[in-house]
């Protein structure tokens, strides 16, 4: 099979020949049509995630179950599959024993078995989640990380009936958690710095969407405050300056990877009996209920697609930030 291997941090990833992937107990090989890209990867690019190289990166894949491995039972060739970072626990400590492999200490990921940007991906049959009928593959990649991060985010918030969410940066992550939001039937506001995003955010189901030029706990406070944050951006400053604008008992939901967070708002946190959580990938019934809106229509992400050759030049422009909001490697 082709792949893309980096074999050195921070240079350009390497098209190679591997030897094709072969399913062992409880695994399958997956014939990719399709991955997304994520700031995650550049973070691995550069050498923040504990990869042994090489390695063949690529975290949000979709394709075809062809191969399966002995005593694979939920899985059939043919099948139309995505396979999540998270693949399984060890399976005999108290989380997995408990249904939340997720928590697990030993858990199995890409990091492991090999990513997405590749004509094949072995993974485990526990990684996989069936694709909805009629949901194309390029869309479909974008619920494996941006939708299914997004969605863990809201649901980790305990959202109730009547309130309000805010979701800070309208990005890969952000443009997913304004329309989960809406679509369980939230008002939802935007902040944003820039004035097309805050109209576009309208469009994608916001009620509102505000410019934010310096404080956007202010600018959230003056529009009305919110009872739950969903922090998509990379900006530590800003999930630290928005802490204001929460409501009594907000929740603050920070997801994007930052730098550290220094928080000097303590009144809000005290006074008002605000909370902090981090949030990343959570319950599989998370992305299925991502994936089951997005079939309904009520979810659309919004990509750019380019072909698996252009992968280093993608890189760059998600390293530089100049995708819109997600983009998607396709086989040609």
């Amino acid at each position: 099979m082709r792949a893309a291997v980096i074999t050195q941090l921070n240079s350009p990833w390497e098209f190679k020949e591997l030897a094709d992937p072969v399913a062992g107990p409880g695994q399958v090989v997956v014939r990719i049509h399709a991955c997304g890209m994520c700031f995650s990867d550049v973070l691995v690019h550069r050498g923040h995630w504990p990869v042994q190289l090489p390695i063949v990166p690529g975290h949000e894949p979709v394709g075809e179950v062809v191969e399966l491995g002995p005593g694979v039972t939920t899985l059939r060739v043919g099948d139309r599959v995505g396979v999540s970072w998270m693949q399984r626990g060890e399976g005999r400590c108290v989380h997995c024993q408990s249904g939340r492999p997720v928590r697990c200490e030993h858990t199995q990921t890409w990091m492991d078995l090999g990513g997405g940007y590749a004509d094949l991906m072995l993974a485990w049959e526990s990684g996989c989640t069936l694709l909805p009928e009629g949901l194309s593959y390029s869309d479909a990649a974008v619920a494996f990380c941006a939708g299914f991060t997004s969605m863990s985010g809201l649901r980790n918030a305990d959202p109730r009936p009547g309130e309000r969410v805010c979701v800070l940066g309208v990005g890969g992550l952000g443009h997913m958690a304004v329309q989960l939001a809406a679509a369980i039937g939230l008002e939802t506001v935007v902040l944003t710095t820039s004035p097309d995003k805050a109209e576009y955010a309208r469009q994608l189901g916001a009620t509102e969407g505000v410019v934010v030029d310096g404080d956007p706990g202010k600018a959230l406070t003056e529009a009305g405050g919110a009872d739950i944050i969903l922090a998509t951006t990379t900006s530590a400053e800003q999930v630290a300056k928005v802490l204001s604008g929460l409501r009594y008992g907000g929740r603050l939901v920070t997801m994007g990877v930052t730098g550290p967070l220094q928080v000097e708002d303590m009144m809000t946190l005290l006074f008002k009996q605000c909370s902090i959580k981090g949030s990343t990938h959570n319950n599989r019934s998370d992305l299925v209920e991502v994936l089951d809106l997005m079939a309904q229509g009520k979810v659309v992400p919004r990509v750019e697609k380019y072909p698996m050759a252009e992968i280093n030049e993608v890189l760059k422009r998600v390293e530089a930030g100049q995708v819109r909001y997600r983009a998607v490697l396709e086989h040609d």
